[in-house]
């Protein structure tokens, strides 16, 4: 499966570049204005994975000739065990009164598929265009967000009231989400050097670094990505779009097991101990001493709007979308969307469609194609669903752990855990779900062989 932490990296690389070089004042002008008027410019970054220099990065801000504020980032990289990625974002505000979003765009496209989404302000009302694969469908958004939210944070640096220990809660587009998100920042320091900021999102720690007119210097996230100021000679030295970076070793992105499981489908606890095989230590690469499955966290209020949405990668109003859930008996039960998802792909070890529909189009899929294909069709018939990433037994000729993709769907009042992939409705304990941050530290250690598995204790049905 493609590494989870390749969507996370994706928004926060987007969010570090918002941050540009502060060139003059205007002190006659709104605060607003006085802040977008000095991050006029632009700034090129180097990213790289464990080391390895994997892609690039490029962002600016400018007035433009209809008198625009505009803010475009183009990010391109190869992430550890993926595809060749490119994501463009601009983003249109009006220059004054309301300053108000005008327009935006996305698009996010690998050797697989390409999907983004085209919004534009009519009358008022905010009208979008998503583009899966050759598939365009129209939709209406809700969203409130203009220029003072792009800024928020500057603005509030700009007035040099921060200390400390200050958490900073802004805005952003979430375009993989089709909606507006929050961000929280936690000021850890500033001094003549500059401010530093630590951000936690869904299980994925970045800390940013920007000098003293809030230049984003650079960002590091999850203990593995790296994303430094550079020259556009040195960021765009590697430019896996046009020569893919040498080919990982996917053999590689497993664990090993000091035994076998017998009959491990029926376990319903499992607890492994981890251990260094190299000369690097456990907390030198960032991981635990031990692992274990875990329960799905409590269903929530929010729960049911939260995962019930449509977004780019979860294409619920799609017509082929429609047409498998009319084919099912109703009421639509979980099982009965385990085994129709089970039931649409073949399993293609390592070779991702890349998004739902290109995965129905192939008739076949990876781990994480079997589970969007679940959620997408569970939300479509008001069922919340979420995609789950971690590890699960490998049951090989030698046995280990390999990176999964499985999900979670809200039954009986509960999370429950399934598993389109291998049709399981009944999840065992070898699937342990991950953070970004601890699955980001698995697969570097993975790569590197840099770590083994023990059975601690386990547990029958």
């Amino acid at each position: 499966m493609q590494h989870r932490a390749l969507t996370s990296i994706i928004a926060i690389f987007v969010l570090c570049a918002a941050t540009l070089l502060y060139t003059k004042r205007h002190e006659s002008k709104p605060v607003i204005e006085q802040v977008a008027h000095s991050m006029v410019g632009s700034a090129w970054y180097k990213i790289q994975q464990s080391g390895t220099h994997t892609g690039f990065m490029h962002s600016s801000v400018e007035l433009n000739d209809e008198d625009l504020w505009e803010f475009t980032t183009l990010t391109v990289f190869q992430p550890l065990g993926g595809q060749a990625t490119k994501i463009t974002q601009r983003l249109s505000f009006a220059s004054s009164k309301q300053y108000e979003l005008t327009s935006a765009h996305y698009t996010r496209t690998s050797q697989s598929a390409t999907t983004g989404i085209q919004v534009d302000l009519v009358d008022g009302q905010y009208v979008g265009t998503l583009k899966r694969q050759n598939s365009l469908e129209p939709l209406l958004l809700d969203w409130q967000f203009g220029l003072r939210d792009q800024l928020a944070l500057e603005i509030q640096l700009h007035a040099g009231a921060a200390q400390p220990g200050t958490i900073f809660t802004t805005q952003f587009i979430d375009f993989e989400g089709l909606s507006i998100g929050e961000n929280k920042k936690s000021l850890l320091s500033r001094n003549d050097d500059g401010f530093v900021f630590e951000n936690f999102q869904e299980g994925s720690t970045s800390t940013t670094y920007l000098d003293p007119n809030m230049l984003a210097i650079s960002s590091t996230i999850a203990n593995v990505f790296e994303v430094n100021r550079s020259t556009e000679e040195q960021a765009t030295n590697v430019n896996p779009l046009i020569k893919p970076i040498a080919e990982w070793p996917i053999a590689a992105h497993s664990i090993p097991l000091n035994e076998r499981l017998e009959q491990h489908v029926n376990l319903k606890h499992l607890m492994l101990g981890l251990t260094a095989s190299g000369k690097i230590s456990l907390q030198d690469l960032n991981l635990p001493q031990t692992l274990a499955h875990t329960k799905p966290a409590e269903f929530s209020n929010g729960d049911a709007d939260a995962f019930t949405q449509n977004s780019l990668r979860l294409p619920t109003t799609n017509e082929k979308i429609t047409r498998i859930l009319a084919s099912m008996d109703k009421p639509i039960s979980v099982a009965a969307l385990v085994a129709t998802a089970n039931q649409q792909l073949v399993y293609a070890e390592n070779q991702s469609a890349g998004s739902v529909l290109a995965a129905l189009k192939l008739g076949q899929g990876e781990c994480t194609d079997f589970a969007d294909l679940l959620t997408t069709l569970a939300r479509a018939a008001g069922i919340p669903a979420r995609t789950v990433f971690g590890i699960a037994y490998s049951n090989a000729e030698k046995p280990s752990f390999m990176f999964h993709a499985w999900n979670e769907v809200f039954d009986n009042g509960q999370w429950q855990g399934v598993d389109p992939t291998w049709n399981q409705v009944r999840l065992d304990a070898t699937h342990i779900k991950l953070s970004d941050d601890l699955s980001a530290a698995l697969l570097f250690a993975s790569q590197t062989q840099g770590v083994e598995f023990k059975v601690l204790t386990k547990a029958y049905f």
